[in-house]
């Protein structure tokens, strides 16, 4: 909820709408391709969680995914991305980023916990997609697939040496 709040707030003041171009992958900062590696790893590992019918494995790796990695790394590391007076590239791509990322997660989380997600998942995409029929109901888009082209392992064993050398 926090990190939702945190995007709700800077895109509202910044008027976000998610209608501006998308901003290639391989345009985007590091930090951006890393937590994007991130997701999809997640999303193919909670598919497996899913098809394996481990819920209590799945909700896991979403709690460590939204705590460790989207909010105490990604959110932390990137606020001066939003805060950033002028709209620019590098503040669109990070509030594509964030925008994907919570969408991901709302709709990974909705067997498990659909009010909350059915919610979350309303308030990004009717407040920024208008009322489509993909807005509808987290319960009625398409699952996220993952991209085993945005899946860097390299990418994301560094930061995990980043992330645990500066908790030391």
């Amino acid at each position: 909820y926090n990190t939702y709040a945190f995007f709700a707030l800077y895109a509202n003041i910044d008027g976000f709408s998610h209608a501006e171009g998308e901003i290639p992958i391989h345009e985007r900062p590091e930090m951006d391709r890393w937590i994007l590696s991130e997701l999809n790893h997640l999303i193919r590992s909670v598919e497996a969680g899913y098809e394996n019918y481990e819920p209590t494995l799945a909700g896991r790796l979403i709690e460590k995914f939204v705590v460790e990695k989207l909010s105490n790394w990604y959110v932390r590391l990137n606020r001066r991305r939003f805060w950033k007076g002028e709209q620019g590239a590098d503040k669109t791509a990070a509030y594509q980023t964030l925008y994907k990322c919570l969408e991901a997660v709302a709709q990974l989380s909705s067997p498990i916990a659909p009010f909350y997600c059915e919610k979350l998942y309303r308030d990004l995409t009717v407040n920024n997609r208008g009322t489509s029929a993909n807005s509808a109901s987290v319960h009625i888009s398409d699952f996220p697939k993952y991209n085993e082209a945005l899946i860097n392992m390299e990418l994301q064993e560094k930061m995990e040496i980043a992330q645990t050398l500066s908790s030391m």
